[in-house]
């Protein structure tokens, strides 16, 4: 009787492991959804790449960005980025800019499916990614 129980309680943890998210931050290139809650431009795609080497490449839009970043449990930290300087439309810029803000306020991130939350000390959802990979 306790092998069978012993047999059963091994065979829900390895059907309950199938279905866990295996889903990383690095590997994938982020594309971001919204910003404060609020859905983004679609048309003016803002991404990131969280690398192994603590390195957070992407665009903002119109500019390319680089900042080193931490991660370690759900918690993450992300330096102020730095970024090319090419002109573009003001509506652009807003959008580039706030999200290039929020980065660096950033405390800590979770991923569901092909979602990934990042949010700020307080626990508000600052940034929304979506993941096609």
């Amino acid at each position: 009787m306790k092998r069978t129980v012993l047999i059963l309680l091994i065979m829900v943890a390895l059907i309950s492991a199938c279905g866990a998210s295996t889903a990383s931050l690095t590997g994938a290139t982020w594309t971001v959804t919204s910003l404060s809650g609020v859905n983004v431009d679609p048309t003016v795609p803002m991404t990131g790449t969280f690398g192994t080497d603590g390195k957070l490449t992407g665009s903002g839009g119109c500019n390319n960005y680089t900042a080193n970043y931490t991660a370690s449990g759900s918690n993450l930290t992300i330096d102020s980025p730095s970024s090319t300087m090419m002109t573009c439309t003001e509506v652009v810029n807003q959008q580039e800019s706030e999200y290039l803000y929020l980065l660096e306020n950033s405390s800590t991130y979770n991923i569901k499916g092909s979602t990934l939350t990042i949010k700020d000390s307080t626990g508000q959802a600052i940034i929304e990614y979506t993941s096609g990979s």
